[in-house]
């Protein structure tokens, strides 16, 4: 199995926030914002495990990368102070540590009856502090996001605005989890926000921030220890299609510099390959189907060949023609004499025929000496 990092940086838009992970999550309606800011820098990173670059079989998620989401989320922290915070919580998962905690009712994916929840804040920092807020399941909902503030802000106001991100959070199916028209006011607190959206078998992690934060920077590293492919995406991962960015980054790959590209071809091909890579496919299939045909033909010639082997005393084809020749020419030979006879028989017909007219001669003779004998004389 392949393992791969993926990741994209994009300009947020609150007017137009897209959507997020089909079926898995989606943002909670937002307001109408009368000035929003002209760019926030938005990247999400996820991860992937799949056999060839058809990615029929991935499974999608910031663990399935080989890259932790504690990785991940504590890289983007550093060692800088930041405010963790949770929304519909279960009361047993709240940590010790958590502080303006509210306990409300409510329902919990589209339950049929109300369960006690509670939404809490904690203040920290450092690594070991983030894997007790995530736990020891990366994939349990236990933390919504963390967002480090801006030296000099408000801490009071950094909670009602986190407060006014997650607040009118739903439970439903898919749950919406996120104001997006908040993600700007936040901003003007907090120097950083990062949100756990959903992938569809993991987590994936949602970088919000004023200024353009370089991703590839801190997943270079990460992905070399465990040797997971880095893929950049056009569009969030979460919404995007696998086989189409590993077909766009086969495409840049140096071969001569990084060397062959490690994921291997689907035998059937994908819908996004490049152009020059399906005429390749087609040719060498072409050319594997006439070298078929060829060795076919030959074994069936090679077959017709033992079939006109001779055996001993048998004669071939072209001898039996040869006889069948002679036969007939000593058949017309036979003709020939036959006809000659013929006329050597009309010859001696002839002959016959002359001696008929002889002998009509000699007897016509005869009667003229018998009619003198009669002549009678005068004076006899």
């Amino acid at each position: 199995m392949i393992s791969a990092v993926g990741y994209s940086e994009n300009e947020f838009s609150i007017d137009d926030p897209g959507r997020l992970c089909r079926g898995r999550e989606r943002w909670i309606e937002p307001w109408p914002v009368e000035d929003p800011p002209e760019s926030i820098f938005r990247g999400v990173i996820s991860g992937a495990t799949f056999e060839d670059d058809s990615a029929r079989d991935a499974l999608r998620g910031v663990q399935h990368s080989g890259i932790s989401l504690l990785d991940v989320v504590a890289g983007l922290l550093g060692s800088k102070k930041f405010v963790a915070f949770m929304e519909d919580g279960h009361p047993a998962d709240m940590p010790e540590e958590a502080e303006f905690i509210e306990a409300y009712t409510g329902y919990r994916y589209g339950g049929t009856r109300t369960e006690a929840l509670v939404r809490w804040t904690v203040d920290s920092k450092g690594r070991e502090s983030v894997a007790k807020l995530l736990g020891e399941d990366m994939n349990a909902d236990r933390v919504r996001g963390f967002a480090v503030p801006r030296k000099g802000g408000d801490p009071e106001r950094l909670r009602e605005l986190l407060f006014l991100l997650t607040g009118m959070s739903t439970l439903d199916s898919p749950p919406a989890r996120y104001q997006p028209a908040a993600i700007p006011e936040v901003l003007e607190e907090a120097e950083l926000l990062v949100l756990l959206h959903r992938d569809k078998h993991g987590p994936a992690v949602g970088v919000y921030a004023p200024n353009h934060v370089d991703l590839a920077k801190l997943l270079e590293p990460l992905a070399g220890e465990v040797k997971a492919l880095m893929v950049p995406f056009a569009i969030p991962p979460m919404l995007a299609r696998w086989d189409r960015a590993l077909s766009e980054l086969r495409n840049r790959w140096d071969e001569t510099a990084d060397g062959e590209f490690p994921v291997p071809t689907a035998p059937e091909g994908t819908a996004w390959e490049g152009r020059g890579r399906r005429r390749r496919r087609r040719k060498d299939k072409r050319e594997a189907e006439e070298s078929a045909q060829q060795d076919e033909d030959e074994l069936l010639s090679e077959e017709e060949d033992d079939d006109g082997v001779l055996e001993l005393g048998e004669d071939s084809d072209e001898d039996e023609n040869d006889d069948l020749a002679e036969e007939e020419d000593d058949f017309d030979d036979e003709d020939d004499d036959f006809d000659e006879d013929d006329e050597d028989d009309e010859d001696d017909e002839d002959d016959e025929d002359d001696d008929d007219e002889d002998d009509e001669d000699e007897d016509d003779e005869f009667d003229d000496d018998e009619f003198d004998d009669g002549v009678l004389e005068i004076g006899d």
